[in-house]
């Protein structure tokens, strides 16, 4: 945990009431880095069909590019890719699968996230 989430888990945990208001100027680029490090490489591209891999391959330009984009305020969800993988009793189970952009926005959120 960076020195920045350790202050705001020390906030959240001595100041209980205190409601933060600017979480989301939290979301730099190390942040992105820091978020990219956890994800899972084996998972599936999202609609955009990228993998991880392709990424990866240009991962400084896609960070830069997703901190700049929550910077100005700009960045957009891709839409959810669909899947459907089969139950055990037949049926078919629906499956939200999002862009890889978008798993590393969703897990430096929830690292801000869970240390408050």
């Amino acid at each position: 945990m960076t020195t920045a989430l350790n202050a705001i888990a020390f906030k959240a945990h001595t100041h209980t009431k205190h409601r933060f208001q600017n979480l989301y100027g939290q979301l730099k680029a190390d942040a992105l880095y820091r978020a990219w490090a956890h994800l899972n490489k084996q998972s599936a591209a999202g609609i955009d069909g990228v993998t991880t891999q392709q990424f990866e391959h240009r991962l400084p330009e896609n960070i830069h590019m997703l901190a700049q984009q929550l910077k100005s305020r700009q960045y957009r969800v891709d839409d959810i890719k669909r899947v459907y993988i089969p139950k055990a009793n037949g049926k078919e189970r629906p499956l939200g699968l999002p862009s890889v952009a978008d798993k590393v926005v969703q897990q430096s959120v929830s690292e801000l996230l869970q240390s408050i």
